[in-house]
């Protein structure tokens, strides 16, 4: 059973229920926090997981964990689980660059989870573009 991490340290509890839940019907071992050595971790088994919409607070956290999953090969995914009030932080950066983004109630949420897919979605389901990653030429 693969693990997966969750990156956000400010959900409520029935937030925190319901990631567990998910993820335990993907075949995950969920885990809070994300371990100092990340070359434990496998690619191939393990995911980062957050829940949308975040926290203020949360937010350099994610970026931070993000990036460094991200630059181990390590997939991860934001799981909408409601629609965002007005003045939220939005999707954190690093998600838009490294992340894919499935509403809660979307259909192809457990083939994201195991990376037979990848969407980008809103809140609610509704297909957002694809991020653009900007590279440098050659």
């Amino acid at each position: 059973m693969g693990k997966a991490y969750i990156f956000n340290d400010h959900l409520n509890t029935a937030d925190l229920s319901t990631i567990e839940a998910v993820v335990k019907a993907a075949g995950y071992d969920p885990i809070y926090g994300v371990p100092a050595d990340l070359s434990s971790l496998d690619p191939e088994t393990d995911v980062g997981v957050v829940g949308l919409p975040a926290s203020a607070e949360d937010v350099a956290a994610i970026n931070e964990r993000t990036k460094a999953f991200a630059g181990g090969g390590i997939r991860v995914i934001a799981i909408w689980l409601r629609k965002e009030e007005a003045g939220g932080v939005g999707v954190p950066d690093s998600i838009g660059k490294y992340g894919v983004t499935v509403d809660i109630g979307s259909a192809e949420l457990p083939e994201v989870l195991k990376g037979e897919k990848d969407v980008w979605e809103e809140p609610g389901g509704k297909p957002r573009p694809k991020p653009v990653t900007r590279r440098n030429k050659c």
